[in-house]
Parts: C-alpha cells; structure tokens; sequence
C-alpha cells in the first residue's frame, strides 16, 4: 500500500512540471481526482481480500447474549371518559336536513344536572301544533257525532220491541177479536134466518145474503190472524235486524272516530315533546365538550355552534366523567396480538409535567378500524386503557403516552432484529466463525422494537451479522418455490408461527 501511493504521488509531481500539464492546468485536479479514487478502491478491495483469510473481518457483528426481555407496547392515545355522556337531539328531522341550533352553552362550562344545554329553532312545530290543535278538534266532534248515532240505534231498537212493535200486535190482535166477534154474529144471524126460511118468513135471497156475511167474516178473520203471524215472524225479526245492523255500524263508526281521535291526539303529543325536546338540559354533572365530527381526511363535517343544523340522534355535547377515564389507542396488528385485557400500563399525560399515572388495559378490539386508501395495507385495532386514579388535572381530549408492559422473560437468549433475515416461511442469521460464514434457522420468540427472544438455533457468544443481506453471497439457504419467490413482503415471525400453528 505504501509503494503504490508513493509511486501515485512521484506521478502526480512530474505531471505538475512537464510543459504540457502546465499548458493543460484545468485538467490537474480532474486527474488527481480520479487517481485518488483508484487508489482508494484498490486499498478496499486489498482489505476484503485480506479479510477472512486470517480469521477476521471488517463485518458488523453482535455477539449473542443472554439477558431480561421486556416486551412493551408504547403508543399514544387520547384521554376520554369511560362513563361519557353523550347528549343527542331527539328531534324528528321529518325529511329535512335538521334542526338549527339557536342557544348553546359554551364549550368548557361546568354545567350542574339540569342546567341548561342547547336551545333547537322550534318555530315549525310550533306552527304544526296549532295546526294539529285544529285536526284533534274536528275529530273530536266526529267522535261525540259517532256516539250519538250509535246511542241513537240501540234507542230505536228498544222502541221498536217495547212500543212500536207492542202496538201493531195490539192492533192486530184488536182486528182479530173483531173479526171473531163479527163471525160469531154473522153465524147465529144465519142459523135465525134459516129458521125464518123454514117458516117462510124469509126468501132465498135473503138467506144467500147472511150466508154470505158468515163467510167474509171468517175471510176477514182468517186475514187477520195471517198479519198476525207476518208480524210475529218475519217483520219482527226483518226490524230487529235492521235495527241490529244501524247499531252495529254506528258503532264502528264510533270507534273509527276514536281511533282516529286517539292517533290524531297521540300526533299532538308527539308535536309537543318534540317542541320540548328542543331545549335540553344536563342530565349529569360535567364538563361540556362540543361533539365535533370528522371526516376520513380528519376534516371537520360537523362544527357545533350557533346556526348549525343538527340531524335526529346525532351527538350535540360530550359529558365525561371525571372520576372514570380511559386512554383510547390504536395499535399496529404487528403488536396487538401481545395485547390483553387485564395487563398493566403506564399512562404519562402531555403537558402535565412528569405525571405518570397507573392504568390497565378494558378492552382490546377484535376488529380492525376501518382505513382509507392512503393506508389501505395498514391495519390497526383500537385499544382502551383505564387509568386507576384519575388526577383532578385530566381532562378529555388531551394526549398521553402509554407503556403497556406485556411480557418479560428472565434470562432470554436474544438478538437484534436487523440481524434476522426473512427467507420464504424460514429465519436465519448468519455466523461468524472461524473466518467463515454460516446460515444457522432460528425459531423466534416475542419481540419488541429492538431485539427478538430466539429460542432454538444460536447459542450465547455466536457472533452474528447485523447487516445479513451483504452476505447473501458468502452463505448457503434452501431454494424457494415459484410461490415464495413472488411474495412482495417477507411475513413477520409472529404472523408465520400462528399460521402454522392454524395449519397443523
């Protein structure tokens, strides 16, 4: 090395002083340029060369040891209300785009149960009120209508059987004793006149004639007792059937007044609570939070305040509780498989000082949260912390870090993660020894940010690679199927161990 630099500058000493480098000065520092450089290359691969043949090399390699393995899972998150309020419009919208808001309490107000909140534009129900006022009127008047008639029918039905009824029999019957009577006297006066004719004091004709007046009598008679029994067996029943029928439909009538009354009324009602509904109070002590919406951009689609238009059921204001509050995460599915309910946190709120606060994990989701197309392969879970005792300092919305302590093992065998190197369904590093490099399989463990549990395939003190993929070359690995080649992203340990603990 020393030779060929010296050899390098004596050549760059009588370029200098030759005529021609002299009338060519520009190229000078163009030609020591590349000089240098070809010393420089010359003296690294002179270095390769040299390393490993001695049982060293210029690699970057960690010596594996054993030691304690903490896994954490450190995310930040927003401070909420475990037991939150949330306020909603219970207006009906009513095929409109909402209700505006007139009067609302200023966000950050102390309010006390029953304090007033929100006041909603009221003005179309109330114009609807009166105008229902006027329907639950009218339909009211229909009713008392309806039960008169029906009242009337089951009226008429008793004057028929205890009047009308009473006295056409009555008067049948009167035609009937006269019929009898007119019979009875018509006979003797035969039963006389044949005596006379027997005599001779009567003629023929006049005997005819009494003959006759016995005959229309019992014709008369015989029609009488005839209307008689029209009367008891079939107009009797013909009338109460009529009668019947008028009370019966009446009565629907009736009750289609009423059902009509009751809905129109119970419309009223609703109207009313509505109008009601417009001013809303607190139905809890609490600090008042406006519930701002956003859009999948993080854009604001809803800004509560004055004039604002606000749908049926839609969130108005927050109430949290101060005394139960919770930090809401979103965790990576790289490390939310290490998550679990139950397992201790540390909750450190921004801009409270040096505030560590104690917590444990609620609740862990099972479903990822929806993602839009800029993080369409990313997939995330929400994740509740509840902080055990709550400072009187918190309030919702603000940040804080979280330190979710998941798994500690004493003693671990561990390594970097930059020296594991993904090859198809397998994991390997690669050992330095003896001047020599060797792929070795390993079977990882937990991991955290910075080092994996390896728990087969090295030993303490094997010296391994940190940077593997410089070393393709130097190192033997099992050839990959077509399948495995064409796969983009090499899967994480984790995600390989549970899919073949799923396939077996």
């Amino acid at each position: 090395m020393a030779i060929r630099e010296m050899a390098i500058r004596q050549a760059i000493k009588r370029e200098a002083h030759s005529p021609s480098s002299r009338g060519q000065a520009s190229l000078g520092p163009l030609v020591l340029l590349v000089l240098v450089s070809i010393s420089i290359a010359g003296g690294f691969w002179w270095w390769t060369a040299r390393s490993g043949t001695d049982g060293t090399t210029n690699a970057i390699l960690h010596t594996v040891a054993n030691d304690n393995f903490v896994l954490e899972v450190i995310e930040r998150g927003e401070i909420q209300s475990a037991g939150l309020n949330e306020v909603r419009s219970l207006v009906k919208s009513k095929n409109t785009a909402g209700v505006a808001i007139l009067k609302i309490v200023p966000e950050g107000t102390n309010v006390k149960k029953g304090d007033f909140l929100v006041e909603l534009d009221s003005s179309t129900l109330q114009e609807e009120y009166t105008t229902q006022q006027i329907v639950v009127t009218q339909v009211e008047s229909l009713v008392i209508e309806a039960r008169n008639l029906h009242e009337t029918a089951q009226i008429a039905e008793r004057e028929y059987l205890d009047g009308t009824y009473v006295q056409e029999r009555q008067t049948i019957e009167s035609e009937v004793f006269v019929a009898e009577e007119n019979l009875n006297r018509a006979k003797e006066y035969l039963e006389y006149s044949k005596k006379l004719a027997a005599k001779g004091y009567v003629n023929e004709l006049q005997l005819e004639a009494d003959q006759f007046a016995v005959e229309k009598s019992a014709k008369e008679l015989e029609a009488a007792n005839t209307k008689l029994q029209v009367l008891d067996e079939y107009t009797k029943a013909k009338t109460l059937k009529q009668l019947d029928s008028d009370i019966a439909i009446a009565k629907a009538k009736w009750e289609a007044q009423k059902h009509s009354y009751d809905l129109e009324l119970a419309k009223l009602q609703d109207i009313e609570e509505q109008i009601k509904s417009c001013t809303i109070t607190a139905p809890r002590d609490g600090i008042v939070l406006y519930a701002h919406e956003q859009n999948h951009r993080g854009d604001n689609n809803f800004i509560v305040e004055e004039g604002t238009l606000v749908r049926e059921r839609q969130a108005i204001i927050h109430l949290p509780d101060p005394t139960s509050m919770e930090v809401e995460l979103t965790i990576n599915e790289s490390l939310i498989q290490y998550v679990k309910k139950g397992m201790p946190a540390k909750v450190k709120p921004v801009g409270l000082g040096d505030m560590i606060l104690n917590g444990t994990v609620r609740k862990v989701n099972q479903y990822a949260e929806p993602s839009g197309w800029r993080k369409a392969n990313v997939k995330e879970y929400k994740a509740y912390v509840g902080i055990d005792n709550p400072s009187p300092e918190l309030r919702a919305g603000l940040t804080a870090s979280v330190v979710i302590r998941c798994a500690e093992v004493r003693d671990a065998l561990q390594t970097p993660v930059q020296a594991v190197y993904s090859h198809g369904n397998q994991f390997y590093c690669f050992v330095f020894d003896n001047g020599r490099w060797e792929s070795r399989e390993v079977e990882c463990g937990p991991t955290n940010d910075r080092f994996f549990v390896i728990e087969s395939g090295l030993d303490a003190g094997d010296r391994i690679a940190l940077n593997p993929r410089r070393y393709l070359d130097q190192v033997e690995l099992p050839e990959l199927s077509a399948e495995q080649q064409q796969r983009a992203v090499p899967q994480s340990p984790n995600t390989l161990t549970e899919t073949s603990a799923g396939d077996s």
